[in-house]
This record gives C-alpha cells, structure tokens and sequence, in this order.
C-alpha cells in the first residue's frame, strides 16, 4: 500500500510540473523552480535521504554539514528546472540551438571520421535531453541507450528521443543492448550511453571509493576499436554549456587492467564536474551502493 501510494504521488507531481512548464515562459521558469525545490527540501522522503548521504560520501570531507545541506536544496531546485525546461521543449517544439553553446566539438568530427562510430561517455548531471537534441539539431548522427523513468507516462523518453532524430536504443535486456550499440556503431552513429550508474562489473574509483562501474561501453569499444568520447552537459551563468573532451586513449587490448583504467579516465572527468558543480548531479541514484574502501 505504501509503495502505491508513493507511486501515485510521484506520478501525480510529475504531472503537475511538466503542466507548470508547458504554461510558463522560459524567464519565469528558475524563480519557479526555486520556489517548489524549497518546499520540496523542507519535506521528508527516501530519494531526498539518499541523496543526503550520497554528498555526504562525496563532499563531507571537504564541506560542513550545513553546506552539504545547501547543496542538497540547490539539487532539488536544479531537478525541478530540468522538469520545466523539458516540458517547455516539448510544448514550444523550438530549436533548441539558443539554449547551449559547445566546446570540444572537434574531438567530436575527428572520431566520426575514423568511420567506426563513436561511443559517447555522458552521466546524470545536467540537462540531457538538450545536449542530445542540441547536437542533433547540428547534424550529429546521436544514438542514445535508455530506460524509461518509473514515474513518466509510458513511452515519455521514446517519444521524446524520437521528436529529435535521434536513434532510441531502449534497454530491455543485457543481451539484447550491445546488439543494438554495435548496430548503431556500424551506421557511424555517436552512442551516448549514460556509464555512470551503480551496475554489477568493475569497480573502480570515484571521489576516492570504490564503487561498482559499468563496463560493457569500454569492453564494446575495445573490440570495436570505436573512439571513446566523453561528452556531457552543464548548466553555466550564460546558459547551457556541452563539454566533449578528448578521446579516452585506448589501451589497445581487451585485459581487466585496460578496462579499469578507460573507466577511472571516465570517472576522474565526471568527477572534477562534480565537483565543479555539486548541485547539478543527479544525486538520487545509490551511486556508492556496495562501495567499497
């Protein structure tokens, strides 16, 4: 009963703000955000919990817990914006180049060019979909492996995903997802596979733990020989900014070693983001699930 009941309330909210941003304007939509996020950190729940320990395992350490607190509130604001600015996509059906400017887009090109796709590394900070539909909007051939959210209407991501030309990989099984990233690869498409997420594999560092990593990119794009680019997005004083870094040097064999270390290259990335900007990682995931010392 409880667990129906707290999936009524999720659905219901998800709801209510994708309504508030399909009426609001752009300009109104931080206050907005800022507003619900407070009321939304004053109230008990499991996910706001989680995530409290979460940066607490990160950052406690290096902040007090009142400031791993205030990041906490800045979080739950930041999630509420993305909320909004999605529904505001979605409504406007706008282009989306305004929003975000690039950085790195020549490692981008030059990997395309080796003609064996390209495996984009992103992660749970910032606001996905615009990135992925910002270089869509380009010409970028995007692919992107996803799960649909427990608590959005059923096919919300495909749909989305889909709107934009981008190529949907749903995970439905382990067995069946590298079929697909390899498909995609073969058409010299750019995978955007979001690694970050605590799945039984390797592990491997992140802010100084060891914690359980995902590792079928890095084993596909050994085998493959297909370019390793870390990609991800970040919200910045003047909007949007996607960041692509260099190619992740391969290690020119498929060993444990050479896995662990494209992973802990991954990592380090993600994590100076992080730190960079505390307040817009998606801290709900039991990311340090299992970690270890």
């Amino acid at each position: 009963m409880k667990s129906f009941l707290k999936h009524i309330i999720f659905k219901g909210g998800i709801k209510i703000f994708f309504g508030l941003g399909k009426v609001l304007k752009k300009k109104h939509l931080p206050n907005v955000a800022k507003f619900i996020g407070s009321l939304l950190y004053l109230i008990p729940w499991s996910r706001k919990h989680i995530a409290l320990e979460n940066l607490k395992i990160a950052f406690g350490s290096q902040y007090t817990e009142k400031e791993v607190k205030k990041i906490l509130k800045r979080f739950i604001q930041e999630v509420i914006l993305i909320t909004l600015e999605i529904a505001l996509i979605i409504k406007k059906e706008e282009k989306l180049s305004p929003w975000a400017l690039a950085e790195g887009l020549t490692h981008l090109d030059n990997a395309l060019k080796e003609g064996k796709g390209v495996i984009a590394l992103s992660g749970h900070i910032g606001n996905i979909p615009v990135m992925l539909a910002w270089l869509a909007e380009k010409g970028y051939p995007v692919a992107v492996l996803f799960k649909e959210g427990k608590y959005l209407p059923k096919g919300f991501l495909f749909n989305l995903i889909s709107s934009y030309k981008i190529y949907p990989i749903p995970f439905r099984s382990d067995r069946e997802v590298p079929k697909e990233i390899i498909k995609a690869l073969n058409k010299n498409m750019i995978v955007f596979i979001l690694a970050d997420q605590a799945r039984p594999g390797i592990y491997a560092k992140f802010f100084g733990k060891y914690v359980q990593c995902q590792k079928g990119a890095f084993v596909i794009a050994l085998r493959k020989g297909s370019p390793v680019i870390p990609a991800f997005i970040v919200r910045e004083k003047d909007g949007h900014k996607i960041k692509i870094f260099e190619q992740i040097e391969m290690e020119g064999s498929n060993s444990f070693s050479s896995t662990i270390k494209m992973i802990e290259n991954y990592n380090s990335i993600l994590e100076n983001l992080i730190k960079l900007h505390p307040e817009q990682y998606y801290w709900f995931h039991r990311r340090f699930k299992k970690m270890r010392s």
